[in-house]
């Protein structure tokens, strides 16, 4: 009877197997490279987890082995491990001590020998052993009581194999395997083993012979004349071949099975190391600990010494709701939260509002709970409405844009000075990964708040926070608010240190009740139009597709890749020469793929208008329509202000950053985007904004003399670096130009160039080799930039907006092409933040003038440098000059800001403004 399971790891193994199947670039936001750490960390998760072990160590290597000194070549032909990956193995071992797992290391012997010793003792204690490895050298361990699990392909996906799993694989017993190796070497490990021998003539020896040995002592019997001779000239290979793959199970050390029973373990140590490392996603899967927990009301604990303690009411009385009122009267700033039936918060019915004057102190306040004694909507919205529009009194919330909007819908306007630590947050750490209030709370409090999910539950199960008792809702809700709190205590003080304050209070915060209002109002569609140009595309489709099938010579589902990988590759012949398969074996038909084949044959045309025209109608013109919200008959996008790490606004639902407008087809969908009876659209785009910004930035007297003479920037250009006067510039010129223009400030290279523009390398390097001549602070700003991320880790906007590079100041050496990608995206940021600064400034100032102007026009749309109004025909003259005031004054530049207007009845369809 089996006395217990024992998980043995080799941690060496593991790591270096998590490090090259997880993504390179995997990091903390401040540069730290995890992604071997967190490999082994999940997957020591999973054991635990699925393997319920009672005991449980690692092994580690120590230095070169005995089998170095035995035959210098072992191992030799390795890469040595990167110092990406050594830099990682200190921190999975502080992982596997915070566990309180014993470690097993033995100086002139490899992790295996270690794990082969502690599975025999194990063994003969009459306990199971199981060893987690990525190496499967151990699986000769394997035996009636030992097995050894390993990851596949991906590494997440696991296999264990016990003995009959050896025979089914190999057709030879676990303890054959090194004499396998001994017959067949192994290329991995640089062990020789027996030239002419491979595994089919190794294996079939070992099934006739049992060991190197026996087929040594029977020469003569061996039938195949080749292997014969093979072996009689190499026995001492092969016999020297079969000790450096065994593994050693004497080894000097004592397994201590108390000292690796599992439960016990330091909690708070390892939380500590997990928000250190950003390992929010593996918190809940730590298990259960002996040691008491700190913090029941948060979920288990807190950080090591803080303790957080809360007191958390439910105000459904009269009275109750007038002590709340009068209590936030007295305080400076309070945080504030909705509860409510939908993460949609146009759609969103109002169940509750929470609210933290202090630290520690919380009040919730039901108002739409299925059961239980609560207020009316009305009565609570009538008294707290002057507190909520006081300007004096502080609001802070956490994604706040969402809890402003429910309120706003249900008659409760919020007025600021606002506080959102969703938003400090992100402009303190614009990389990171997640910024919900569960994950800020654990990450800079420490606190392990409940997640929403034990309240209202997942998938098909999944009920409303009405149908949640409101006692429950009234904890969950109260410790929103409270951390709310704490985190803006922390949140300010940092952003003030990193001198973010004024781009936070001036700018993110006046722009958050701004977006409010435009999501809000929503945008008109010209449904019947959409549902004609649906029409049109699939007809379009259809012919695609039957000429596609009539060049290929059948049919088949022009949708499926593999359907058309096969007519491709296959049929047609197409070269598959550097095309990369997927996981079902087929050769893959991405996007790049298709664009590399351009010109091997006629289809390939076909295909790529096929998929564009496909995506557009299922993206934009048949979903548009079911976007139309029930009750204001509009759409309304839902604009993210903190989903980029450039600082630019983001939009979902519909995404309208991403509608192209290169194509015909794809300027159409902005067709379908009209103005009300009786209104017009204004569009407001700033022209070339980013290569003012650059010209700026830089100070080239070049590009700010173009400018300054209000030239075609990008035909001025031409003109500059091909010697050629700027009437002789043709259109082919101008658009070479323009893609050097822009692409500079992407730091793109002559590569780059040329991918782009089908010239030859050498042609590529010539002309940016000549722009930068004649442009030469264009380049010494962009030298700057690199060496300003690279020493001080981030660059910065004009407005002081950062991004961080920790990959450049990283001791750990990234990869040489993220490298070159981060120096790329460095030299754009300073440029594309602050074009994203001042379209928000533009923003902030066109609406305060419209107010004040008593004007119903209004901004409903924002997309990259254009902002779209919505403005009565009456009031059209008096805010065309308004709108170009407010954009054109935005910031002051020393290649002066430029927007062009146009009006028009739909978004496509416009005319020049009249000036």
């Amino acid at each position: 009877m089996s006395k217990g399971k024992l998980v043995l790891i080799d941690g060496h193994a593991l790591a270096y197997r998590a490090f090259h199947a997880l993504p390179p670039d995997l990091a903390t936001s401040k540069g730290e490279l995890t992604n071997a750490v967190y490999g082994f960390t999940s997957m020591l998760l999973n054991v635990l987890r699925d393997e319920k072990p009672d005991y449980i160590a690692v092994a580690f290597d120590v230095g070169k082995s005995f089998r170095h000194d035995e035959y210098e070549p072992y191992k030799a032909h390795r890469v040595k491990a990167p110092p990406e990956m050594t830099t990682q193995m200190d921190r999975i071992r502080e992982i596997v001590r915070a566990f309180n797992i014993p470690i097993f290391e033995v100086e002139g012997y490899e992790a295996d020998d270690v794990l082969g010793t502690l599975a025999r003792q194990a063994s003969q204690k009459g306990v199971e052993t199981l060893i987690v490895t990525g190496d499967t050298d151990a699986f000769q361990l394997i035996g009636p009581e030992v097995k050894v699990l390993i990851s596949r392909r991906r590494f997440s996906d696991t296999v264990i194999y016990d003995e009959e799993s050896i025979r089914q694989r190999y057709g030879l017993e676990p303890r054959q395997l090194v004499d396998f190796k001994g017959l067949k070497g192994d290329a991995s490990d640089n062990i020789p083993g027996v030239p002419g021998i491979g595994e089919v003539t190794a294996k079939a020896l070992l099934q006739q012979f049992g060991t190197v040995e026996e087929a040594i002592a029977h020469l003569d019997e061996i039938p195949s004349k080749r292997a014969r001779e093979a072996l009689r000239a190499h026995q001492e290979e092969a016999l020297l071949s079969k000790r450096l793959a065994t593994i050693i199970t004497d080894v000097p050390v004592t397994l201590d099975l108390e000292a690796c029973r599992v439960g016990d373990y330091d909690r708070a140590r390892v939380m500590a190391l997990f928000r250190e490392l950003e390992f929010k996603s593996l918190f809940d899967r730590l298990p259960e600990s002996r040691r008491p927990a700190q913090l029941p009301m948060f979920g288990r604990e807190a950080a090591p010494g803080l303790q957080i303690e809360g007191e958390y009411r439910t105000v459904n009385t009269e009275a109750a709701l007038d002590q709340l009122a009068a209590r936030l009267s007295e305080v400076r700033r309070f945080a504030l939260d909705v509860e409510t039936t939908s993460q949609d918060a146009m759609l969103a019915d109002l169940v509750g509002i929470a609210i933290a004057p202090q630290e520690g102190e919380a009040y919730y306040i039901p108002v739409g709970h299925r059961e239980g004694r609560q207020l009316p909507l009305h009565r609570v919205l009538d008294r707290l409405s002057p507190i909520l529009q006081d300007p004096s009194i502080e609001k802070i919330t956490h994604n706040g844009k969402y809890d402003l909007t429910v309120l706003a819908r249900h008659g409760a306007w919020v007025n600021g000075p606002l506080f959102d630590t969703m938003v400090a947050a992100w402009l303190l750490e614009p990389s990171r990964r997640g910024f919900g209030l569960k994950e800020l709370a654990w990450a800079r409090l420490g606190a392990e708040m409940r997640p929403i999910s034990d309240l209202i539950g997942k998938g098909k199960g999944q009920i409303t926070m009405a149908q949640v008792p409101i006692a429950s809702v009234a904890q969950y809700a109260g410790a929103d608010v409270d951390m709310t709190l704490r985190l803006a205590r922390l949140l300010e003080k940092e952003l003030r240190d990193k001198a973010l304050w004024d781009l936070f209070e001036d700018v993110e915060m006046p722009l958050m009740p701004i977006l409010v209002e435009m999501e809000m109002a929503g945008v008109a569609l010209d449904v019947g139009y959409l549902q004609e140009l649906s029409r049109e595309l699939h007809r379009r489709i259809m012919a695609l597709e039957r000429e596609t099938h009539e060049m290929v010579g059948y049919s088949f589902n022009v949708g499926s890749t593999q359907q058309l990988s096969d007519a491709l590759f296959i049929k047609l012949g197409l070269s598959a020469q550097g095309v990369p398969r997927t996981k079902s074996g087929h050769y893959s038909t991405s996007a790049s793929v298709l664009e590399r084949l351009r010109g091997q044959h006629p289809v390939i045309e076909l295909i790529l208008e096929h998929r564009q025209l496909s995506k557009l109608k299922s993206t934009y013109v048949d979903a548009l329509p079911s976007l139309i919200h029930p009750e204001t008959g509009r759409v309304h996008t839902s604009y993210n202000q903190t989903g980029t790490v450039t600082g630019r606004l983001s939009s979902s639902n519909p995404n309208l950053q991403n509608i192209p407008i290169r194509t015909e087809e794809g300027r159409r969908i902005r067709r379908a985007f009209i103005a009300q009876g009786g209104w017009r659209l204004l569009a407001a785009d700033y022209s070339q904004v980013e290569l003012r910004i650059l010209a700026h930035i830089s100070g080239d007297e070049g590009l700010l003399a173009a400018f300054h003479r209000g030239e075609d920037i990008h035909a001025s250009t031409a003109a500059t670096i091909l010697g050629v006067p700027l009437s002789e510039v043709t259109p082919e010129m101008r658009r070479l130009a323009k893609t050097i223009n822009f692409g500079l400030s992407y730091g793109m290279s002559g590569y780059g160039l040329a991918q782009r523009t089908g010239l030859s390398q050498e042609e590529a390097n010539r002309f940016i080799e000549s722009y930068f001549a004649n442009y030469p602070k264009v380049k010494a700003y962009m030298e700057r930039t690199k060496r300003e991320a690279a020493e001080q880790g981030y660059v910065e906007t004009l407005l002081h907006r950062r991004r961080y590079f920790p990959e450049l100041q990283s001791k750990d050496r990234a990869h040489a092409a993220l490298r070159r990608a981060a120096e790329r995206e460095a030299i754009n940021m300073p440029i594309q933040g602050t074009a994203a600064d001042i379209i928000k400034m533009a923003m902030i100032r066109l609406h305060e003038a419209l107010k004040k102007r008593g004007l119903k026009s209004r901004m409903i749309l924002q997309v990259h440098d254009e902002l779209v109004l919505e403005v009565p025909e009456a009031e059209m003259e008096a805010v065309i000059p308004i709108a170009r005031e407010a954009m054109e004054g935005a910031f002051p530049l020393a290649a002066p800001l430029k927007v062009d207007l146009k009006v028009g009845r739909n978004w496509e369809e416009m005319e020049e403004a009249p000036s």
